[in-house]
């Protein structure tokens, strides 16, 4: 095993993050999925535009999305959930 360094300064750096995470607001984690799960919708709608769907009933369509953009973003999405509750002041 490595011993430590003796003499040296092992206190951390000003300005550095605190060793405990701050705990997450839950508003902040259920709004930053949320949008996510818009964003996931749309993004899903647009490539369905190609397929057969597009010309099914459009009620059907739009909740088949919805739902499929929600259960994406639920399931982990593509990360931009935590790059919003990052910028939010919540720390994951």
């Amino acid at each position: 095993m490595s011993q430590p360094i003796q003499g040296v300064n092992t206190a951390p750096l000003a300005g550095a993050a605190p060793a405990a995470a701050t705990p997450l607001d839950p508003k902040i984690e259920e709004a930053a999925e949320q949008f996510e799960g818009v964003f996931m919708s749309m993004l899903a709608g647009e490539m369905l535009k190609g397929t057969e769907t597009e010309g099914s009933n459009s009620i059907y369509t739009g909740l088949m999305t919805e739902k499929l953009g929600d259960e994406l973003a639920r399931s982990g999405g593509i990360g931009l959930a935590d790059m919003l509750e990052k910028q939010l002041g919540g720390v994951r």
